[in-house]
């Protein structure tokens, strides 16, 4: 075997890793992103209005989903339910009022059928 046909075939496998690191690389962004559509994004997701007297939970759905959002106490007794239902894709917002509340430390939780995610707050 000569130098010219050793490098051929170092050159050769060289682009064969090369185009299988690029293609897992790719499956794994795909399925990042549909990862991405089955999760609410939750980030600060507990507005207060301006006089503080009604609060707004703001969920982003990437694709139509069935959603539970409750807000229960520090003992975990739920003590309102704000809604069950199938939702359409985009922003959704859940309100409710602060007099509603006795002052204290609350959880509001959002569940999907993939995850649950939950934030305290205190009123």
């Amino acid at each position: 075997m000569n130098l010219e046909t050793l490098k051929n075939t170092l050159l050769v496998m060289l682009v064969i890793m090369l185009v299988y690191v690029l293609y897992k690389r790719l499956i794994h962004i795909l399925k990042k992103d549909q990862v991405m559509t089955r999760y609410p994004a939750l980030a600060n997701a507990l507005k207060w209005s301006e006089d503080n007297r009604q609060a707004t939970i703001e969920v982003t759905l990437q694709e139509k989903m069935y959603l539970i959002v409750d807000i229960f106490d520090q003992h975990g007794n739920r003590v309102l339910h704000l809604a069950e239902g199938e939702y359409v894709a985009g922003p959704q917002h859940f309100a409710f009022s602060r007099s509603a509340l006795v002052p204290g430390r609350y959880y509001y939780k959002v569940t999907s059928p993939w995850e649950q995610a939950s934030q305290y707050f205190e009123v």
